[in-house]
Formats: structure tokens, C-alpha cells, sequence
């Protein structure tokens, strides 16, 4: 038979954590150093013998010790500081990124990240020449150093978000090699999607009290929920692994607050459940165990959000996480596929930056240009076109220019022209050029 393993939140903040015995015992050495240190003031101001050099260094320690003691929440709490402002660094460096990408890409509506970076390097390019122009080589230099330090923290956030697409790509493949042969939109997948965007606890009571509920209703739903459906997956128990545990305090209390606005009513998951299973048949037989607990009156299935029927989240993950009434309290059940956590495990710090961005749903697909062409009339259709061939002669048009004036730039008698054009004659024809025609031609292309 199945056993369910009882399992506390790792994550919790407040948690206790258990000194280890080790440490324990080297506290109380360092206390005792600190009495013989004392006891050998002692003897030197009694014009004892004093103990040699040694014992001054244990002393020195010693007085450390204490002095850090004395101080040590306010270390760690700098330290802290410390560490959540670098991480808010590197966030908002990756935020920055996310949104340039997609501003460019909704400008010039395509994806080709070749595009938007030539794009972008044009900007910079053209900044450079503007700030050589207005402040000189001090200004330029200037510049050079910020693009340095900028462009340090642009290729970490860029890294950062290739790595979500790595594991993206890893989710599917998995999530592939489990569904092999099922069709899409199958009843082979699960159960199907049903939403309740208004669910909530029965009530509307502090987190404490919905805490000490669930801690109340733990055993009882190991016991008559969890024991059921472990056994209907695998009663050998060897194939299936389930986890459960209640809310930390601090979690609950975080969750409420910022998710929330402070209704605690509306946290779904103070008991929870996670069944781990490996191929779908045990996914579609633990669910048939749960319609059967239904049945009975045992328990009320009041929301399913099933992502291996429907789309994945941002990252590619997928799972079934449904909401149940056990005893009026409303529970939450997981059903994972260990080949897919087992990627989520291993794409750990890839998950925490899409939760950081508040991207963890499920993306929906918007209409496309050709959906959108489609609903227009054919007169609407056809001045869009035109419209846009216009766009891109022009465009075309200027990017040419740009470029002819750069060949033609560096000659004593079109100097004045260049200068009008690009608004100074400190450097080469071409190298403005370089940096203003991509742009046009960009646009060009897309339009």
C-alpha cells in the first residue's frame, strides 16, 4: 500500500532550524578560552605570572566572539540588505531588458531578436557620435564606460532569460515522451479546465485561523484523501510519491498581504498535497479516484486548472493543481509528472526569475496580423497594404541616402552637406552612416 510521507515546508522562512550539536560545544570552548583569558588578567594585575604570548591571541578571540555575538543580528540583517539589494539589482536589470525587447519587437512586430539587437546597437552608436559631438572626448569616454557597465548587466539579464528558454524547451520535451500517442485535448490528459476566480475560505477570519484549521484537518486528509488516491495510482506504492503539509505562518502572511490585499479568506492552499506520479494512466486514475471520493460525499472538487490539457505556464511547466473542499475547508491538490519536476528541479533558479516577474500563468495567444487582416474588408485590406509599400519606399529610401551621404561625406566639397545631415565633421562619413542607415532598413524589411 501507498504510504503518505508527512513533509514540512523547506522553503519557510520560519521555519527553526536545529543548531548542530558541533557548534553547540565549540560556543562553549570559546566561553571557556574567554574565563581563562580573564582569570590571566587577574594574575597580571596580582603580579602572577601572566600566561605567554599564546594566551593573548585566545583572549583577542575570545572578545570577538562576544563582540559578534553582541552584534550578530545586526550583521546578518546588513548582510541581508546586503543580498536582497543585489538581487533587486539583477531583476531590474533583467525587467530593463524585457521590456526593450518587447518594445521593439511590438514597434517593428517581429520576434528576429538579429533585428531588434542591430536596432539597438544603431541607438547606442548614434548616442556615442551625438555625445562626441556635444562634449568631446572626455564625453565620449564617458559613455564608452556606461555602455561597458550596462551592457555587463544586459548580457547577464539576457543569459538569464535564454536559460528560461533552455528549460522551456526541456518541459516540452519531457511533457512529449510522457503524452506519447495521446491525442491533444484528449480525456487521456485529465480531467478537463474548470475555473473559479471567486473561490475562497469559508469565512473571513485572520491567517491563524485558517492555519490552525488546516494543521487540524492535516491527518484526516492523509488518512481519508491522500491514502485513496495514492492507492488508486499504484497500490504497490512503488510507482507514486505523495507529499503533504500545511502553510508556514510567514508564507501565509506574505501571500495574503501582497497576492491578496490582505483577505486571508482568499489563500487556497493552507493544506496542500502533492502526488508525484509517472505516466498518465496513473494521472487519469488518481483523478477517478478523486471523482469517486465525490461521489461520496467526501469531498468537493470546486476548481481544476489541468496544464497538461491546456497550455503550459510561461516557463513550459506543466501539472494539474485543483481546489477541493475537505470537511469545508478548501485544500489544494497537486498532480506532477516526475520526469517534468524533475526539470523544474533542475531549472530551480530559471522558475524563481519567472516568479520574481510575476509571469508564472499560463500565456494566452493573442490574435495574429493575419487574424487581424482577415476581419478588416477587402477596401480596409487593401489601403493597409498600400500604406505600408509606402513605409517601407520610404524607409528604403532613407537608409540610401544615409548611406550615400556617408560615402560621399569626407570630400572637401560636400562637407558642409554632411555636416547638415549629421550635425558634425569629427568623423568618418561611414561610421555615421553605419550607426543611422540599419534602422530605416529595418523598418524597411518589416513593413
Amino acid at each position: 500500500m501507498a504510504k503518505v510521507a508527512p513533509v514540512g515546508e523547506a522553503s519557510s522562512a520560519d521555519e527553526e532550524v536545529e543548531e548542530p550539536k558541533g557548534a553547540a560545544l565549540e560556543s562553549a570552548a570559546v566561553g571557556d578560552t574567554d574565563g581563562v583569558a580573564d582569570n590571566a588578567g587577574g594574575a597580571a594585575a596580582d603580579n602572577v605570572p601572566t600566561e605567554p604570548a599564546s594566551g593573548r591571541f585566545t583572549s583577542a578571540r575570545g572578545l570577538l566572539s562576544r563582540r559578534y555575538g553582541q552584534r550578530a543580528e545586526e550583521y546578518e540583517a546588513l548582510l541581508s540588505k546586503v543580498t536582497k539589494s543585489s538581487k533587486r539589482a539583477k531583476l531590474m536589470s533583467v525587467q530593463g531588458v524585457l521590456f526593450g525587447f518587447t518594445f521593439m519587437m511590438s514597434t517593428f512586430e517581429t520576434s528576429n531578436r538579429t533585428m531588434i539587437i542591430i536596432t539597438m546597437g544603431s541607438f547606442a552608436g548614434s548616442v556615442g557620435l551625438a555625445a562626441h559631438v556635444v562634449l568631446g572626448d572626455a564625453g565620449l569616454a564617458c559613455y564608452a564606460a556606461f555602455l561597458v557597465v550596462g551592457g555587463g548587466s544586459v548580457y547577464h539579464a539576457v543569459r538569464s532569460l535564454e536559460a528560461v528558454e533552455v528549460f522551456k524547451e526541456k518541459y516540452e520535451a519531457a511533457y512529449r515522451e510522457c503524452t506519447k500517442g495521446i491525442e491533444p485535448g484528449s480525456d487521456q490528459l485529465g480531467p478537463k479546465p474548470m475555473l473559479n476566480p471567486l473561490l475562497m475560505q469559508d469565512g473571513d477570519h485572520a491567517v491563524d485561523y485558517y492555519i490552525e484549521e488546516a494543521k487540524q484537518l492535516l491527518e484526516p486528509f492523509r488518512e481519508e484523501v491522500l491514502t485513496v488516491l495514492a492507492n488508486a495510482a499504484d497500490p504497490t506504492g512503488e510507482t507514486v510519491t505523495v507529499l503533504s503539509n500545511t502553510k508556514g505562518e510567514e508564507r501565509s502572511r506574505e501571500k495574503t498581504r501582497l497576492d491578496y490585499n490582505g483577505v486571508a479568506a482568499k489563500v487556497k492552499d493552507f493544506l496542500r498535497a502533492t502526488l508525484v506520479v509517472t505516466t498518465m494512466p496513473e494521472v487519469c486514475r488518481v483523478w477517478g479516484a478523486v471523482e469517486e471520493l465525490k461521489a461520496q460525499g467526501r469531498l468537493e472538487v470546486v476548481s481544476i486548472k489541468n496544464r497538461l490539457r491546456g497550455g503550459a505556464t510561461s516557463t513550459g511547466y506543466r501539472d494539474i493543481n485543483m481546489s477541493v473542499k475537505f470537511r469545508g475547508h478548501v485544500c489544494e491538490i497537486q498532480i506532477q509528472l516526475a520526469a517534468i519536476l524533475e526539470v523544474k528541479h533542475d531549472g530551480h533558479a530559471a522558475y524563481e526569475l519567472v516568479r520574481s516577474l510575476e509571469l508564472e500563468d499560463e500565456l494566452e495567444e493573442g490574435p495574429t496580423l493575419a487574424d487581424l487582416a482577415g476581419a478588416c474588408s477587402p477596401a480596409t485590406r487593401v489601403g493597409l497594404g498600400a500604406l505600408r509599400f509606402f513605409v517601407a519606399a520610404m524607409a528604403s529610401l532613407i537608409s540610401a541616402l544615409y548611406i550615400l551621404f556617408g560615402m560621399r561625406y569626407d570630400t572637401e566639397e560636400n562637407q558642409w552637406l554632411g555636416a547638415m545631415v549629421f550635425g558634425a565633421v569629427d568623423a568618418p562619413g561611414l561610421l555615421f552612416a553605419a550607426f543611422q542607415a540599419p534602422p530605416f532598413a529595418m523598418v524597411a524589411v518589416v513593413a
